[in-house]
């Protein structure tokens, strides 16, 4: 999915973020096809937005974690560590000014 976000006016920004939604309270692993490099690659933001099974959907970001990490091991990353913030407006608002 994609965002394209809208300022204050109602006027398109240009600035976006794609959406990568998942449901469940399973381990997340990465793309074993391509290592994450697709989400890696992308021009705007990455966010991984999960719903658990009491219906609470929080997002983080994935792309910039992603390329720290791969960084940090100097090997491509097998499992994604889920540290994501509640997804409400405010959240997005914030995503938005950024």
């Amino acid at each position: 999915m994609e965002i394209e976000f809208k300022d204050d006016n109602g006027e398109a920004t240009g600035r976006k973020l794609y959406l990568q939604l998942k449901s469940g309270d399973s381990h997340l692993k990465q793309r074993q096809r391509d290592d994450g490099r697709y989400w890696m690659d992308q021009a705007f933001p990455v966010m991984l937005v999960i719903r658990n099974s009491e219906g609470e959907v929080r997002w983080m970001e994935v792309r910039d974690w992603l390329k720290i990490e791969t960084g940090k091991a100097r090997k491509p990353v097998t499992q994604i560590i889920f540290e994501g913030e509640r997804f409400d407006v405010m959240s997005v608002r914030r995503w938005r000014d950024r």
